[in-house]
């Protein structure tokens, strides 16, 4: 059984986010049993939430265009997603928002194989990430910090990272911009 999400256009995320003018086009469809546990139930309700309000934040300010695979796998530390599409949530306290839009991230690009070779001595070294990192810090001489698979700041790799809404903009700005990077 499988449900589909898009994320409300127009709608706020849940941290807020107003969106006039959506231009992106990521959803998602979420992979359930057929009859599903409580345990299940309640893990399936979480990752919609956190699916919906993470996609209403790419939708609203990015142009990806994206379909995503996601799943409920107990047997997952925390979360993971890939290049291919697939997004798995494990532990019930890593389902959230925030890592949605990580894992988004990674489903999208970041951490592929075309990212690894723009990270030299722990600088992702793109000219339009780090533009665009100028852009939103205002520090002329700032830098995407990155290993082969994340980038900081602004790569959601903790949800204490997230102090306002502006944090999760930064993010779509960011993967956006890694994205040109990248060729895509």
């Amino acid at each position: 059984m499988v449900s589909a999400g898009r994320g409300a256009a127009g709608a706020s995320g849940s941290a807020g986010a107003q969106c006039s003018m959506p231009t992106g086009a990521v959803t998602y469809t979420l992979a359930k049993a057929a009859m599903p546990s409580a345990a299940q139930q309640a893990a399936y309700d979480k990752i919609s939430a956190a699916m919906d309000a993470a996609v209403s934040y790419y939708n609203c300010y990015t142009n990806i265009t994206k379909r995503d695979m996601v799943s409920y796998d107990p047997n997952v530390a925390t979360a993971d997603g890939s290049t291919n599409g697939s997004i798995r949530f494990g532990a019930q306290s890593s389902i959230n928002y925030i890592t949605a839009m990580h894992e988004i991230s990674h489903s999208v690009g970041v951490g592929g194989a075309q990212f690894g070779p723009l990270v030299v001595d722990g600088i992702f070294t793109g000219k339009n990430a780090t533009a665009q990192l100028v852009e939103i810090t205002g520090k002329a001489d700032d830098k995407v910090h990155a290993d082969k698979q994340h980038f900081w700041p602004y790569g959601l790799n903790y949800t204490t990272e997230v102090k306002s809404s502006d944090d999760l903009i930064a993010h779509c700005k960011m993967v956006v911009a890694i994205r040109k990077d990248l060729g895509m």
